[in-house]
């Protein structure tokens, strides 16, 4: 799984879930599956205590 499919599943979760336990359960599953060296920024979301704003923030500052 690459860094780009792991933010995708995060702002999918934000849009369905809407929630912050959602958003950090799915970064839960998520961040196993990512390299040892991409799992920084979804450890942050995790321990953030907004993950929804949190990933707000990444949608806002994501390139188009």
């Amino acid at each position: 799984m690459s860094l780009t499919d792991a933010v995708l599943i995060l702002l999918l979760a934000a849009r369905i879930h809407g929630t912050d336990e959602g958003v950090r359960a799915a970064a839960k599953s998520v961040v196993k599956k990512l390299p040892r060296s991409k799992r920084d920024g979804v450890y942050k979301v995790i321990d953030s205590k907004s993950p929804l704003q949190m990933v707000g923030l990444i949608a806002q500052n994501l390139e188009p």
